[in-house]
């Protein structure tokens, strides 16, 4: 394919020429492992974003560069749909590929689980078909700790046949007013999060003029209003300001994510993985206090944020009983990014301290016997055990096999 054509050779030539490279998709990775030095080289992949279905449209051929918005405007033409990632600015095998936490995972799987074979590029410039039959130790390794093993220039996925009449889901924005946050978080702990659900609490600011701090739920569910409104009836009977919840057609899922997906200024992301226990009012509200300290005392950094992403995980959690993936993490339901936006770099050392004390505000409560944090949310500072878990071992002796010379080194390296 063409995808292969263009990355074989330009690992080699950076191998040839001793050269630091880094594969970039769409340029969404928050963490600071980065380090091209003045002469690395960067391979972007952002123009091979083909989508090809099979006749039945349950599998899919995509290419490395292609964004979760291409492939949702391919399956709704197609009467069918991914287990994409919520933002729809990903590359798609980029965030998968890493976990891929996403809105149906409770009826679907992880972003790991859709992938069904991928053409890699491996660090001595050889192009190999990778499943669970062709290297499996590398199939392994790429499910969980792919930029570390590999560039998957393309892979087949799983896709779910739907009619467009029918391929709805209820999703929008709830927002709350500042002394109702203890009975949203509460409400959120009592929440009996079924397969079909899915719900994100966000902390960010009204936006201009103002840009008051503000309050935010996002529920999900896959289905009708009415069994939506059902399901999250301890939600909404809490009383938001304003309701923006609807019916909304699988091209449109996603869209009040957007705003994540603005390019520039500087963002030095702090992630915590988190059990429900997690869920713990005090707690959340000293998050908030946080929060709103530090935009108040930087209005520059107004456009920064704290998502907490909340998934019903049996499902993610029985298939990882049946395939074989590096992804350590399918127990833990709560991923939470804390992201400082803002453009002047002297804001960086007060930028990292917020999104570092709210991270150590999470882990006191976070109710596991370790920090965990999901890989995509990182930041870089963080032992490898917390971001590889039980798989740590295991993939820092295939890194050994399959990559010797450490050249695939700038995600969280392994070596």
């Amino acid at each position: 394919m063409e995808s292969v054509r263009r990355s074989e050779p330009s690992v080699q030539f950076c191998n040839r020429n001793n050269l630091k490279f880094l594969v970039q998709s769409r340029g969404n990775g928050w963490a600071d492992t980065f380090d091209l030095g003045n002469c690395g080289v960067l391979i972007n992949i952002a123009a091979l974003n083909k989508v090809e279905f099979n006749s039945d449209k349950t599998r899919a051929t995509i290419q490395g560069g292609a964004l979760v918005h291409d492939m949702i405007n391919a399956a709704y033409g197609n009467d069918t749909r991914f287990a994409n990632p919520t933002c729809r600015c990903l590359g798609f095998l980029g965030s998968s590929l890493g976990g891929g936490i996403n809105r149906v995972i409770g009826v679907y799987g992880m972003g790991v689980d859709q992938v069904v074979s991928a053409n890699v590029v491996t660090a001595s410039g050889q192009s190999l078909l990778v499943d669970e039959t062709h290297s499996p130790d590398l199939w392994y390794a790429m499910r969980g700790a792919a930029p570390n093993f590999g560039i998957a220039t393309s892979a087949v996925v799983k896709a779910y046949p739907i009619p467009q009449s029918e391929n709805i889901a209820w999703e929008g924005a709830l927002t709350f007013s500042d002394d109702k946050l203890e009975a949203l978080i509460k409400a959120i702990y009592d929440l009996d999060l079924k397969p079909r659900m899915q719900i994100d609490v966000l902390f960010s600011t009204s936006g201009p003029p103002s840009y008051k701090p503000s309050i935010t739920a996002v529920p999900f569910y896959l289905g009708d209003a009415a069994a939506a409104q059902k399901a999250f009836a301890s939600i909404l009977r809490i009383g938001p300001t304003s309701n923006g919840a609807t019916e909304l057609p699988y091209s449109r899922w996603g869209e009040f994510g957007d705003s994540f997906c603005q390019k520039g200024q500087r963002k030095p992301a702090y992630g915590a993985s988190l059990s429900r226990q997690a869920l713990e009012p005090k707690t959340w509200r000293a998050i908030y206090n946080e929060f709103k300290n530090f935009v108040a005392a930087h209005p520059q950094a107004a456009n920064s944020s704290v998502l907490a992403e909340y998934y019903p995980v049996q499902k993610a959690m029985a298939l990882g009983g049946t395939t074989s993936s590096s992804y350590p993490f399918r127990d833990v339901p709560i991923h939470v990014a804390t992201i400082p936006v803002y453009a002047d770099s002297s804001l960086d050392v007060a930028a990292n301290a917020f999104a570092s004390r709210v991270r150590d505000l999470m882990r006191s409560v976070d109710g596991l016997a370790r920090n965990t944090t999901y890989i995509n949310f990182a930041h870089g500072d963080e032992p490898l055990e917390e971001v590889y878990g039980d798989s740590l071992a295991k993939l820092q002796a295939l890194k050994k096999r399959y990559d010797p010379l450490n050249r695939f080194n700038q995600w969280f390296p392994l070596a």
